[in-house]
């Protein structure tokens, strides 16, 4: 067998071998790394929503809760309790409130609804309502309503 040896180009292939396998080290690491980056944002944003879910429903127990205060002429109330994986703390308390003239409006009946009418003037109750909702993973939302409460003057 002969044997052709070049001056200066000895081990040339394996140090392009090995560049090259560095290079797809390289690029397999950061399609690695980005990929389970991906995963933890979206799983991220799954324990959001999902504690934002939590924490609407936790709203929605803060208006049961102003509803039956309002019946009761009472001015605040507070709940904890879960809702999912969630812990909820919803408190609901009265601001203010402001008279009202009378309105002159057609389908007031509809736009104040059923059975609060402002024909003859009235007084509007304001509540501030803010739940809270924070998970195993150390996510929270809070989210931060005001509900106001009609009382007419037929």
């Amino acid at each position: 067998m002969l044997k052709i040896k070049k001056d200066g180009q000895r081990g040339i292939a394996l140090l392009v071998a090995i560049g090259t396998m560095i290079l797809i080290f390289i690029i397999a690491a950061l399609g690695i790394y980005l990929i389970t980056r991906g995963l933890k944002v979206a799983s991220g944003q799954k324990r959001y929503q999902s504690a934002f879910e939590a924490c609407e429903g936790g709203l929605e127990i803060g208006m049961a809760m102003v509803d039956s205060v309002f019946a009761v002429g009472g001015d605040s109330a507070s709940y904890m309790g879960n809702i999912g994986n969630y812990v909820d703390t919803v408190v609901s308390n009265y601001l203010s409130a402001s008279m009202v003239t009378g309105a002159a409006l057609k389908f007031a009946r509809g736009y104040f609804g059923v059975g609060q009418g402002m024909a003859k003037g009235g007084v509007n109750r304001y509540y501030r309502i803010v739940a809270k909702s924070i998970g195993h993973g150390g996510e929270a939302v809070i989210l931060e309503v005001e509900q106001k409460k009609v009382i007419g003057i037929d």
